[in-house]
């Protein structure tokens, strides 16, 4: 399947941290939207985030200035069949170096690691909010505040809102939000009440349930939830196995 260069740069853009809050959101969004583009995402997490999380961006960068240099010479003629092997076995073997550190190292990721891999912050899909809005409400702020990455004020506001008013999405958010800002013990609750509680947002809570349970390093548990969910035909069964296989 082809991808435009444009959205191969985006998501370079993505695992490089080089995009705005704004466009993290918009980009979450068209990866739950789009499967074209899920699929480039995927395929980019599979060899840039292992690269990343094991230290070797420098052979990326280098496999990457030799591309650029063949595509600046390609006035040069490989013509005899002498030159073309050791072109194409050069080729080969930066590639086999470079793939084999990458599917070693994948296979040593602490559960922290994985962790940082696999949780993206779940998006706003539950409340439209209007930037700049002077007569916003708490419950409008709330959700701004999350879409903005203001995880800090968006969790309290949430707490307050979830006194008076237990709503899925506040909790699946909320959750979401206490990940980000280090409260495992607090996102656990909330998740756990999440499924409890509701029977709408189960999956998710669960998904999201396993990642605090990898996070604080109870990976037990976090097998156990990686196993159930892994053996439905929901959205997130293939994460869920692919984690699971990763998950000593």
């Amino acid at each position: 399947m082809n991808h435009s260069e444009t959205d191969i740069a985006l998501v370079e853009k993505y695992f490089d941290a080089a995009l705005s809050d704004t466009e993290i959101n918009h980009f979450i969004l068209r990866v739950e939207s789009d499967e074209n583009f899920k699929s480039l995402f995927e395929q980019e997490k599979a060899l840039v985030g292992a690269i990343r999380h094991h230290g070797l961006r420098e052979n990326l960068q280098y496999l990457k200035a030799v591309e650029s240099n063949l595509q600046d010479n390609k006035h040069l003629r490989i013509n005899s069949p002498v030159k073309k092997w050791h072109y194409f076995a050069a080729a080969a073997t930066i590639g086999i170096v470079i793939l084999g550190k990458v599917i070693l190292t994948s296979f040593n990721q602490t559960p922290d690691q994985l962790f940082e891999a696999y949780f993206k912050p779940y998006p706003n899909t539950f409340e439209a909010t209007m930037r700049g809005n002077s007569t916003a409400t708490k419950r409008t702020e709330a959700f701004q505040a999350y879409e903005q990455g203001d995880y800090q004020k968006a969790a309290q506001l949430f707490r307050d809102l979830l006194k008076t008013n237990k709503e899925p999405g506040m909790l699946l958010l909320l959750g979401n939000a206490n990940l980000i800002l280090g409260n495992i013990d607090e996102a656990k609750e909330n998740f756990i009440t999440l499924n409890k509680d509701f029977d709408e947002l189960d999956i998710q809570s669960k998904w999201f349930l396993s990642l605090c349970y990898l996070k604080s390093g109870d990976v037990e548990r976090a097998r156990n939830i990686l196993k159930e969910l892994g053996g439905t035909e929901i959205s997130y069964a293939a994460k869920a196995k692919e984690l699971l296989e990763k998950v000593n």
